[in-house]
């Protein structure tokens, strides 16, 4: 399936819409939130397995805004809110009153899944809502997170400078298929591989790069410590009997240990136990796109 543009009037993305092999208008619209750099191409196999799995569903996934491998049309860094609303409006121009959702987030995709289910403005029914190596809370408390804090902190334009060292480097100076066998040598990937092309993709976009890190850049300083949100998630999921779904890795180097222990805690505490599903994997990576996709598809997805 290729990725579209979105739709007009919605910020500038990409978008991966699968048909539900149900006739009617009574099928679930399953809807993806990437992470962060949000090219739903990364997630476009994936997504596919989803639906080869569940082909009753109505799959949507959405890019972040800004990230539109389609055109080439400059944008600005959007922010998270900014962000939030543009996956309700995309969402909105799918759904219809009283229709199935089914919403996943992938990092600080999961972030956005809870706002996006809280939103005011959203067209349908939540029923099922999905973390995926969640970046709820305190990412600045990570393994990378305490990388990357500081120099954000230290080089308030960190996103802008490599976004230039990126446009010299892969759109003045390295052709493309150079570019290309040089990242798949190095992601021991086949050229042609959805990861691979995804891949060339960012880096050669230097606008990507810069809304990629400047959107990092504010999760730095904004994804903080926040009970009160998430005990009105919990209890906004209660009142309207809305399953949630974590899935956690042991070892993940965007969410540190004491924030997952403290994340479940919190959940098991105050959430519904009959609607609340926690697992925690020993083996998954952060990215699981890149290797683990399969697996998840297998042991989370059904059939």
């Amino acid at each position: 399936m290729p990725i579209q543009n979105s739709p007009p009037g919605i910020l500038p993305s990409s978008i991966l819409h699968l048909q539900s092999t149900q006739q009617d208008d009574s099928s679930s619209l399953f809807v993806f939130i990437p992470g962060n750099p949000g090219l739903i191409e990364f997630y476009e196999p994936f997504l596919l397995q989803v639906h080869l799995n569940n082909p009753d569903w109505e799959i949507l996934g959405i890019s972040h805004a800004g990230m539109n491998s389609c055109d080439t049309i400059q944008c600005p860094v959007y922010t998270l809110k900014e962000q939030n609303d543009h996956f309700v409006a995309v969402i909105n121009r799918y759904s219809k009153a009283g229709r199935p959702l089914i919403i996943m987030g992938h990092s600080v995709g999961a972030y956005l899944t809870q706002r996006v289910a809280l939103s005011n403005h959203l067209v349908g029914n939540v029923v099922r809502i999905g973390l995926i190596t969640p970046t709820l809370i305190d990412i600045h408390d990570s393994d990378k997170g305490r990388k990357l804090t500081p120099i954000t902190a230290w080089i308030p334009r960190f996103h802008e400078l490599v976004a230039g060292l990126s446009w010299v480097l892969f759109e003045k100076m390295l052709p493309t298929s150079l570019t290309s066998n040089l990242l798949s040598t190095l992601m021991r990937v086949d050229p042609q591989s959805a990861m691979a092309i995804a891949t060339r993709t960012l880096v050669t976009n230097s606008r990507f790069i810069k809304q990629a890190l400047g959107l990092a850049t504010e999760e730095m300083r904004v994804i903080r410590s926040d009970w009160e949100f998430q005990r009105t998630f919990t209890e906004f999921c209660q009142a309207r009997n809305i399953k949630i779904w974590f899935l956690f890795s042991n070892n993940d180097h965007w969410v540190s240990e004491q924030t997952r222990k403290d994340l479940i805690q919190f959940f098991e505490a105050n959430g519904d136990p009959t609607m609340l599903k926690i697992d925690v994997s020993p083996t998954l990576e952060h990215a699981f796109v890149r290797r683990h996709a399969e697996i998840v598809v297998t042991e989370y997805f059904g059939h």
